[in-house]
């Protein structure tokens, strides 16, 4: 479980197929070597908002292996070499939830079509989904993950979602890496899911 407040930014070295459908994604390894740092193979990452298991790591680099449904439903396969990603550790128990509920478990993908400055380093940010079906769990001042970021919907069209970026949020992230036509990870909220599935369970009986 996570949060969407992320903590790191890491840049791709290596993206790799090692089946038809599988790869191994490399990146560089920002997190310290102190003991309240260090990360461990097994554990959980959310990387562009995609909870991946570290399968190997040195001082240096961090190994992650992409399953055909994480290259199906994510735009990780689009990563190219030096292109930056968002980090964030699994949540603790006691953490604080600055952010909202995220299982790294994406919806989908969506088209980044408008990123420009606002004013005084505020960024408009505005996607399309690939699937509209799923602006259904998305409302007004809302929460939802792109790329792993927990950002509130500031506007809500037809068939898109609009933001507005902070500056904090613009420099401690892998937003100034988008270009408009690049696809990011969503995860709509997860509380929204599971009220549509209670609804249609008490319909079916």
């Amino acid at each position: 479980m996570f949060t969407g407040i992320i903590e790191k930014v890491a840049q791709v070295k290596g993206l790799e197929s090692t089946s038809a459908n599988a790869f191994e994604l490399v990146l560089n390894n920002p997190f310290s070597n102190t003991l309240s740092d260090v990360i461990e193979v097994g554990e959980s990452i959310a990387t562009n908002g995609v909870c991946l298991t570290v399968t190997s790591f040195t001082n240096s680099e961090i190994h992650f292996d992409l399953s055909p449904e994480t290259i199906r439903c994510s735009s990780l396969q689009r990563l190219k070499r030096s292109s930056k990603v968002n980090l964030e550790r699994s949540l603790r128990m006691g953490d604080r939830l600055s952010g909202h509920w995220v299982q790294g478990h994406v919806d989908g993908t969506a088209k980044v079509v408008k990123l420009q400055e606002a004013e005084a380093g505020y960024f408009d940010l505005e996607i399309e989904p690939t699937d509209f079906t799923l602006l259904k769990y998305c409302v007004k001042k809302g929460s939802i993950a792109v790329d792993g970021i927990s950002l509130t919907i500031h506007h809500l069209e037809q068939h898109s979602l609009s933001f507005q970026i902070i500056p904090h949020t613009w420099v401690e992230t892998a937003l100034p890496d988008l270009s408009i036509g690049d696809l990011v990870n969503i995860e709509v909220d997860l509380l929204a899911k599971y009220i549509e599935r209670f609804s249609e369970y008490k319909n079916e009986r």
